[in-house]
């Protein structure tokens, strides 16, 4: 009996040491993590339309912002909405009609994505952050997600103008 309870605890320490190492799987927690955003500190970017539909058009080249995704839990069904953040903590922007989805999102899956479009509810606007969240929510809400709809979320710092 002795060997036999010697063997399953190595095993096991074995398994667990072969595990995955990175830091957000020792965590346990999901992640968004930023690429380099375009355009550079300083940019400007041109909206196409007049407001309340003033877009940044996807894929136009004017706007990057890269996202990697991970997510711990599987998600039956889950989008992508990222924010362009003001210096007082409002938004001017969301990357509408550009929020990727998937249905469903799978336990330990990882994605990347670049977000390009965007529609613009003030001009100008001076976007000092990114503000982005992976949500449960298939509502059609436009605004952000409570936290008991955020499956993950993250920011990063940004600077350019919106004219």
């Amino acid at each position: 009996m002795p060997r036999r309870l010697i063997a399953a605890v190595f095993l096991t320490l074995f398994v667990v040491a072969c595990g995955d190492d990175s830091p957000t799987a020792r965590s346990g927690a999901s992640s968004l993590t930023f690429g380099a955003i375009a355009p550079a500190a300083g940019g400007s970017v041109t909206t196409t339309g007049q407001l309340p539909g003033a877009m940044i058009v996807r894929g136009s080249g004017q706007v990057s912002i890269p996202i990697t995704v991970f997510v711990r839990r599987e998600l039956p069904w889950a989008q992508l909405s990222v924010y362009l953040m003001t210096a007082d903590g409002t938004y001017c922007g969301q990357n509408m009609p550009d929020a990727p989805t998937w249905g469903p999102y799978r336990a330990n899956s990882t994605a990347t994505v670049t977000i390009t479009g965007f529609q613009v509810g003030r001009l100008p606007c001076a976007v000092t952050g990114v503000k982005a969240y992976l949500h449960t929510r298939n509502n059609g809400l436009l605004t952000p997600p409570t936290e008991s709809e955020t499956a993950a979320e993250g920011s990063a710092t940004a600077n350019f103008t919106i004219r």
